[in-house]
């Protein structure tokens, strides 16, 4: 055991977060992977959640580590930027009260940018220094979500933070906010759960399709960064390019545009071919990983997002357009296939490319995963988070 380790099982973290179960998505799940991975190292961990009512129950029983629930405002109203601020600064003194009737943890662990700062604010006063977590930039979003972040990121600097790379300007725009205090960070995928199985084959017979189809799958959220209107229009070009009978477009995930792009796929009369899966459960993504031959990633902001790794990690070929700092993580023809962000011809001739070539698909799919296990390791991942620990507690 070295000398972080060992000064790591000496440290209680409180970490605060509000991206957390019963909510679903990157962020929530990376929470919950982050805090579950390091929890051994620690002396002790509890996690300051929002109080959601009964439907956490359960989950937090069953955690196997602490969560404290706290207050927040009603969640209908999240989507509102005019409330949120009102949102957040209640939700911090909520935190704050919370945090002042514990017992003074070592470290303060604050996920997004609103617990972040106001967290900071907290650690002052309770005199604990502060570690944020930033899941990317929300410049992804929106420009007034943008403008939100920023202003807030210059109201307090936490002692630490890192930002995770999503292949965003995220880590840019915070080094020059925060300097020296920005460690950047990647996710770290378990490649034991994610890992190739044999095809779920009762999924194809729900699915009503043929068990020599070809399956194309998009799993990231119907946001419109996402583009997911560009894998419906690339899907028609493939069909038509290739002429293929027996070719299916499966898109996972929920949001905001599901019924546009419902309606886009009749549109284009490929209604019969797409196949709306909604939200999925953790296993239930793995089982459609299982049967899927390609999977496809076509935002034109970033592509580096969790999903796309997880696919690797289970020896999925995987086709993206070239945005972001994607480039960082995929070589072409070598552990994945890239298009010019927005050529969406190109992206066609990819795809059609793994459609006739069973063997490369197979050759991409092994050095992705092999990609995953030496990038995107957790060990990597929990001693870059111990070491910053270690700094801030010497200091």
């Amino acid at each position: 055991m070295n000398s972080t380790e060992q000064l790591a099982q000496e440290i209680c973290v409180a970490r605060v977060v509000y991206q957390f179960y019963p909510f679903i998505g990157g962020s929530a799940t990376h929470i919950q992977e982050l805090s579950t991975k390091i929890n051994s190292y620690l002396k002790d961990q509890i996690i300051i959640a929002p109080n959601l009512g009964d439907s956490c129950k359960e989950f937090d029983e069953n955690f196997g580590i602490k969560i404290k629930r706290t207050r927040v405002l009603s969640l209908k109203f999240i989507k509102k930027m005019p409330t949120l601020p009102l949102i957040d600064l209640l939700y911090s003194i909520s935190v704050y009260s919370t945090l002042k009737k514990m017992e003074r943890p070592d470290i303060i662990h604050a996920h997004g940018i609103s617990n972040v700062v106001y967290c900071t604010i907290i650690g002052k006063i309770l005199g604990v220094p502060v570690v944020g977590m930033l899941h990317g930039s929300g410049a992804a979003y929106s420009k007034t979500a943008d403008i939100y972040e920023t202003v807030l990121a210059k109201l307090c600097k936490p002692n630490a933070s890192f930002v995770l790379d999503d292949g965003s300007s995220g880590i840019d725009k915070f080094k020059k906010l925060w300097g020296n205090k920005v460690t950047p960070v990647y996710h770290g995928i378990d490649t034991e759960l994610y890992r190739p199985i044999d095809k779920e084959k009762s999924l194809i017979d729900k699915l009503s399709v043929e068990h020599s189809s070809f399956i194309i799958l998009s799993t990231s959220s119907l946001e419109s960064v996402k583009s997911i209107d560009l894998a419906i229009k690339s899907f028609k070009l493939f069909l038509d390019a290739s002429n293929s009978k027996n070719s299916y477009l499966l898109i996972a995930g929920h949001g905001p545009l599901k019924e546009s792009l419902i309606n886009l796929s009749k549109e284009l009369k490929v209604d019969n071919k797409v196949r709306f899966l909604g939200g999925l459960s953790l296993s239930e993504i793995i089982e459609y990983l299982s049967i899927s031959d390609v999977v496809i990633a076509t935002s034109l902001y970033s592509n580096m997002n969790r999903s796309l790794q997880e696919a690797m990690a289970c020896e999925k070929p995987v086709v993206a357009f070239d945005s972001g700092t994607i480039r960082n993580l995929i070589k072409h023809m070598e552990n994945g296939l890239l298009a010019k962000s927005g050529d969406i011809d190109s992206f066609v001739d990819n795809i059609t490319l793994l459609y006739t070539n069973n063997k490369l698909r197979k050759k991409i799919g092994i050095n992705a995963r092999n990609t995953i296990l030496t990038k995107r390791n957790w060990d990597a991942r929990i001693k870059t988070e111990l070491d910053v620990y270690r700094r801030i507690l010497m200091k």
